[in-house]
C-alpha cells in the first residue's frame, strides 16, 4: 500500500511525493524541488555553459515538470524523466542563443599541479576543462560521471544511441585526460543559496500558475 501525503520527506519516495502532488497536494512540489536541483542544475548548466542561463533553464524546467506530472508514470525513474526535461529546456535555450566565438573562461587550467589545488579550486579548474570540451561530448560527460546516470539513462536524456553515447564519451575523456585525472565531484557546485532562491521562484510559479 502507497504510503499517504503525510509520510516524512526523508522517507517518501519520488513516485509517492508525484502522487501526493497530483492528488492536490502542491506543497510536497518543493520536496522534490529541493531534492533534484543539484542534478537539474548540473545537467543545465553543463549545456548552456553559463550560470544565469542554467539558472533560467532550471526554473523553466521545474515548471515544465510540474505541469507533466499527470503524465509521469513510475515505471521509469523521476530522476531520469526529469533530467531528461531540463537538457531539453537547456538545448532549446543554447540554440535560441546567438552564437559566440568560443573563449577560454577565465579560471582556465594555469600549469598547477592539482595536488596544489584545494577542493574549491579543483572544481574550479574542472568546469573550466568542461566548457571547452564540444557541445555533444560535454553533455555526455555531465550525465554520465558527474550525475551518475548509465549509458541507457544517457541516451535517453539526449536523444542518442547508446552507442553515439559511448563514442562521446570516449571523445570526451580523451579531450580532457591530459588536465584531469577522472576527478568530477565538484563541477557545476550548486550552493544552498541558489537552491533556496530557485526554489522559491518555482514554487511562488507554481502558487501563481494554479491561481492560488
Amino acid at each position: 500500500m502507497t504510503r499517504s501525503a503525510t509520510a516524512p520527506a526523508a522517507t517518501a519516495t519520488d513516485a509517492e511525493l508525484v502522487a501526493d502532488i497530483v492528488g492536490g497536494n502542491a506543497a510536497r512540489f518543493e520536496i522534490l524541488v529541493r531534492r533534484h536541483n543539484q542534478r537539474l542544475y548540473r545537467a543545465a548548466r553543463a549545456i548552456t555553459r553559463s550560470d544565469a542561463d542554467a539558472e533560467d533553464v532550471l526554473q523553466q524546467a521545474w515548471l515544465a515538470i510540474f505541469r507533466a506530472l499527470p503524465q509521469f508514470r513510475s515505471e521509469a525513474a523521476f530522476t531520469t524523466w526529469a533530467t531528461r526535461i531540463a537538457v531539453h529546456e537547456a538545448i532549446s535555450v543554447t540554440r535560441r542563443r546567438p552564437l559566440l566565438a568560443e573563449v577560454a573562461p577565465d579560471g582556465a587550467a594555469d600549469g598547477t599541479p592539482a595536488h596544489d589545488l584545494d577542493r574549491s579550486e579543483l572544481g574550479k579548474l574542472l568546469e573550466a576543462c568542461l566548457d571547452r570540451i564540444p557541445q555533444g561530448n560535454r553533455e555526455v560527460m555531465v550525465l554520465r560521471h558527474v550525475l551518475e546516470l548509465d549509458t541507457a539513462e544517457t541516451a535517453a536524456c539526449l536523444g542518442l544511441t547508446e552507442e553515439a553515447v559511448r563514442v562521446r564519451l570516449h571523445r570526451a575523456r580523451a579531450a580532457i585526460a591530459a588536465e584531469l585525472d577522472g576527478v568530477l565531484g565538484d563541477a557545476y557546485g550548486f550552493l544552498g543559496a541558489r537552491c533556496d532562491r530557485i526554489t522559491a521562484h518555482v514554487m511562488s510559479a507554481i502558487v501563481a500558475d494554479r491561481g492560488v
